[in-house]
C-alpha cells in the first residue's frame, strides 16, 4: 500500500457539496512539498504545486478541469482548511504506520533500488557517520525515546502553546507515535496514550528512555506492568529524595567503581566529549522495580583536548546488571539524545524552521509537524544523513520527490 492509498483511509472532514480535490491528493501534495526546500509554510506548499508539471499533478491524482483539460492544484486556503479540520490522531496513526511498515513491502523495496544521487559524495555527515559509528555493545535491546516538544509559534485558542509528545526509535530516529497534549495537561498523563498509539510497534521487552519529567512512580509501573517494557530514566531535583539517594549510592573514587564503569570519547562538531558512566545496585531505593542507578560524568572541551566544562547527571533503571552493564546503559542514554533530541526535534527546529511557523488553527500545527516527520524519515530511508543537504538536492525537482515516495505510474 503506497502513500496515497494510506491517505484514502483517512476520514475527509469536508462536506461533499462543492468538493473538487480528493483528500488523498491534497495530503500527497503536502507530503511532497514538505520535502522540497521552502516547503515550510502553506504558501510555499501551494507554490510547489503550482509549479508542478501536468504529468506530476496527474500522478498525484489532482482534480482535472473538464473545460480546459488541465489539472488544477488546490489553493493555499483549501490546504489550510483541510489540514486544520483533520483528526490529528488519525493522521498521525496513518503516517507512523506508513513509516514503520515492515521491510519487504513494495515501497520499501523501491527505496532500496533508488540510485544514489550524483552529489551524495559531497554529504559530509554521511561520511562522518560511517567513520564515527561505534560498534554497538552486544546484547542491546530495542530502544525507544519518549520526549515532548513545544511548538513556539503555535498557540491554543486559550493562549497556551501547542505541545506534542513523540516516541522515536534509537536505531534510526523514526517516529513511531506522536500525540498532542491537551491544554492544561502534561506529558506524564499522555504517556500511556502515546505508547498505545504505537500499536504496530512491539514494546514488550524493549527499553523506553525518558528525561527527568517522566521519572515518576506511576510511569515506571505503567511501562513495566501495562506495556511489559523496561525503563531508563534520568533523575534530577524534581525527585529530591531519589536524587539524593542516587548520589549517595554512586559517590566514591574511580577505583571503587572500576569494575562497573564505562568510558568513551566522542569527537566532532568542533569539540570533544569524554564520558564516564558508573553503576550501582538500587538496593534500598524506593522506586518501582528499580534494579540499578547510574551516574554519567561528561567532560567537554575543544579539539585540542583541553576540557573546559563538566556535567553530571544521574539515572535509574529496572534492568539488572546481567541485562545491561555500564556499556549498555551508556548506549541507551546516548541513544536517547541522538534519536529524539538531535534526530527529530533539532531537525524540525533548524532544517524545517518549525518554531518560526505561526500556523495555529485547530489541528494545523500538529499536521504540519507530522508531515515534517514523514519527510525526515523518508529521506533517511533513502540513505541521506544530512536532511538539509537532502532537501537541497531535491529542491524543485518534482519527479525526484515523487520517486522518493514511490508515487506515479506503477
Amino acid at each position: 500500500m503506497d502513500l496515497i492509498d494510506r491517505f484514502t483511509l483517512i476520514s475527509d472532514p469536508r462536506s461533499t457539496r462543492g468538493r473538487r480535490h480528493c483528500l488523498a491528493s491534497i495530503l500527497a501534495i503536502v507530503a511532497c512539498a514538505t520535502v522540497a526546500v521552502g516547503g515550510d509554510c502553506l504558501t510555499a506548499i501551494e507554490q510547489w504545486a503550482d509549479n508542478a508539471p501536468q504529468h506530476i499533478l496527474a500522478d498525484l491524482h489532482i482534480w482535472r478541469d473538464p473545460f480546459t483539460g488541465l489539472h488544477r492544484p488546490p489553493s493555499e486556503r483549501t490546504i489550510r482548511r483541510v489540514l486544520a479540520a483533520l483528526d490529528g490522531d488519525e493522521l498521525d496513526a496513518c503516517l507512523t504506520t506508513f513509516l514503520n511498515r515492515p521491510p519487504g513491502l513494495p515501497a520499501a523495496e523501491t527505496h532500496d533500488r533508488l540510485p544514489a544521487p550524483a552529489s551524495r559524495r559531497t554529504e559530509r555527515e554521511a561520511r562522518r557517520a560511517a567513520h564515527r559509528s561505534p560498534t554497538p555493545a552486544p546484547g542491546l535491546l530495542p530502544a525507544y525515546a519518549v520526549d515532548g516538544k513545544r511548538l513556539k509559534g503555535a498557540r491554543h485558542p486559550d493562549g497556551g502553546r501547542v505541545h506534542l509528545i513523540s516516541l522515536a526509535a534509537h536505531l534510526d530516529a523514526t517516529v513511531h507515535a506522536q500525540r498532542q497534549i491537551p491544554a492544561k495537561s502534561s506529558e506524564i498523563g499522555a504517556l500511556d496514550a502515546l505508547l498505545r498509539q504505537a500499536g504496530g510497534t512491539d514494546l514488550a521487552g524493549a527499553v523506553i528512555t525518558a528525561d527527568a519529567l517522566h521519572t515518576q512512580r506511576a510511569s515506571a509501573r505503567l511501562l513495566i506492568e501495562e506495556h511489559h517494557a523496561h525503563y531508563v530514566m534520568i533523575v534530577k531535583a524534581n525527585q529530591p529524595t531519589l536524587h539524593a539517594t542516587a548520589i549517595t549510592a554512586l559517590t566514591g573514587t574511580d577505583t571503587d567503581f572500576a569494575a562497573v564503569s564505562h568510558r568513551e570519547t566522542d569527537r566532532g562538531h568542533g569539540r570533544t566529549e569524554y564520558r564516564i558512566l558508573r553503576t550501582a545496585p538500587a538496593d534500598g531505593i524506593d522506586f518501582p522495580y528499580a534494579a540499578q542507578v547510574f551516574r554519567v560524568l561528561r567532560h567537554r572541551g575543544g579539539l585540542d583536548g583541553i576540557r573546559h566544562s563538566k556535567e553530571v547527571c544521574y539515572g535509574i533503571t529496572d534492568l539488572t546488571a546481567r541485562q545491561a552493564g555500564p556499556a549498555h546503559l551508556a548506549a541507551y542514554v546516548r541513544g536517547h539524545w541522538k534519536a529524539i533530541e538531535n534526530g527529530v526535534h533539532h531537525v524540525r527546529d533548524v532544517t524545517f524552521a518549525e518554531d518560526a511557523c505561526q500556523a495555529r488553527t485547530a489541528t494545523l500545527p500538529r499536521a504540519l509537524a507530522a508531515f515534517r516527520n514523514l519527510a525526515t524519515d523518508t529521506l533517511r530511508r533513502a540513505g541521506h544523513v544530512n536532511i538539509a543537504h537532502a532537501r537541497r538536492e531535491h529542491g524543485y525537482d518534482h519527479q525526484r520527490v515523487l520517486d522518493l515516495f514511490n508515487l506515479g505510474p506503477k
